[in-house]
Order: C-alpha cells, then sequence, then structure tokens
C-alpha cells in the first residue's frame, strides 16, 4: 500500500485539437492513496494492471507507476453512488465495483486487505464531498 498524506502531484493530459497536439497540466492535489490494481476494461472486459491514484475528488488510472500523464481512466467520485465488493459478480477473488451515473468500474485488488483498503479509502472520498456541501447548505 502507498500512503501519501501530504504530496502534491501534477499530470499531464494531452488533446488532439486538430492536428495539433495540447498537453494540459493539471493539478491532482493531495493523494490519499495509490497502488497496483486491475481494472476491467469497458467492451472487451479484459483486466488490466494500473496504477491507480485517489485524490479527494477523483480516482485516476494510469499504465505506469508514478507517471502522472494520461489517465486511462478519471473516475470523477461525486458522479458515484456507491464502492462494494463485486466478487460474486466478477467471479474474480478480490474484487469490487464503483457504481457511478453512467458506468459501474470493476477492479481487483491482490488480496483481501488491499481491497477493504481501498474500498473504505474510496467509499470515504465519496462521502467527504457530499459532506461539505451539506455544510454549504446549511449556511
Amino acid at each position: 500500500f502507498f500512503f501519501n498524506d501530504t504530496a502534491t502531484t501534477e499530470i499531464y493530459t494531452e488533446q488532439i485539437v486538430g492536428s495539433v497536439r495540447c498537453v494540459q497540466e493539471t493539478e491532482l492535489g493531495d493523494i490519499l492513496k495509490e497502488g497496483w490494481l486491475s481494472k476491467q476494461s469497458k467492451f472487451m472486459k479484459e483486466w488490466r494492471k494500473r496504477w491507480f491514484v485517489l485524490t479527494p475528488t477523483s480516482l485516476y488510472s494510469f499504465k505506469d507507476q508514478q507517471r502522472y500523464t494520461n489517465p486511462t481512466e478519471v473516475i470523477i467520485l461525486k458522479e458515484c453512488t456507491t464502492v462494494k465488493s463485486a466478487e460474486d459478480e466478477t467471479q474474480k477473488e478480490y474484487s469490487f465495483r464503483i457504481d457511478c451515473n453512467n458506468r459501474v468500474f470493476y477492479i481487483k485488488a491482490d488480496s483481501a486487505p488491499e481491497k477493504e483498503s481501498w474500498i473504505g479509502a474510496i467509499g470515504k472520498a465519496m462521502v467527504r464531498p457530499s459532506l461539505a456541501r451539506k455544510d454549504s447548505d446549511d449556511d
């Protein structure tokens, strides 16, 4: 497990605009957790090893460890409703799912403690923004 409470990192995403390649710098912010997990691909349903980075607002996946360029996935946590075990659905040990507005993401850890740690960390991050919104609504 990799915990990095005070780390602030930048990521760069590339966009092709016409024939011009634009590199956009994005502030990743505080990293709550990072490490290797496998993610099921959207169309081919293959399991691919990815480096995941959890921030207070998003879950990013990258092909390479600690190389925060061109994320293969960006899951916006405020658009997600649930994170829970998915072993019965996927028939994969240590798998879990993240239910978002327009998609369900299936992810697999390498051990039960790692799976529970990620579910807990993602669940906490999903709750934080809604608590902040609720507090500001009370004003």
